[in-house]
């Protein structure tokens, strides 16, 4: 049994659909009982009061590019364990008007956009490590952090930056990271990585 109040930082990979998400999620947030759980596809939102929580439940709106029922289960279980619910990206994650139908799958992208998109998620990387380290010095307890299980690869801006942390990703039959579709594979499972 891992004990997970002793890591800094808990990361909990999502592959945004493909699995149930969620299902990982609220074990592990129920397991740390984190201050703090910082979420990519919240982008800027900030839950931190209960009048924020209410104001989102109410208005039921993210983004263009997430809707409020893929988070509703998260926003709700932080809501009733009194956890802040921080977003750690950029609104539509930092794509304007003309990237949105790219982003979407419904254009597709032009050399110079494909560019642009490569830029943007260097980008959204360093704002990820910043909001991590904003929020590191808040709480004593483990910040729980939940983003695209592609910024968990081993290489990744922060794996490399940050140490005292669990990292669950899914991974497929073949034990592979899981960071697009799994196809047809049944058969998902979680594995972890420890950095001290």
């Amino acid at each position: 049994m891992i004990d997970l109040s002793s890591f800094s930082f808990i990361f909990i990979g999502e592959t945004h659909g493909f699995v149930n998400d969620f299902e990982k999620e609220q074990e592990i947030i129920n397991k740390a009982n984190p201050e703090f759980v910082l979420s990519e596809q919240m982008q800027e939102i900030i839950l931190d009061t209960e009048e924020n929580y209410l104001s989102l439940i109410k208005k039921q709106k993210i983004s263009e590019l997430v809707s409020f029922e893929e988070v509703k289960n998260l926003v709700l279980l932080c809501q009733k364990n009194r956890i802040k619910l921080i977003g750690m990206d950029f609104t539509n994650f930092g794509f304007n008007k003309e990237l949105i139908p790219v982003i979407k799958g419904q254009k597709s992208p032009t050399k110079f956009q494909e560019k642009q998109i490569e830029d943007i998620l260097k980008k959204r990387e360093i704002k990820h490590l910043e909001t991590i380290n904003n929020y590191n010095p808040k709480t004593k307890k483990p910040i729980v952090i939940l983003l695209g299980s592609w910024y968990l690869k081993e290489d990744s801006l922060l794996m490399t930056s940050l140490n005292n942390y669990i990292a669950y990703f899914p991974r497929d039959a073949e034990g592979n990271q899981l960071i697009g579709s799994p196809g047809a594979a049944k058969s998902i499972k979680y594995s972890h990585r420890i950095k001290k």
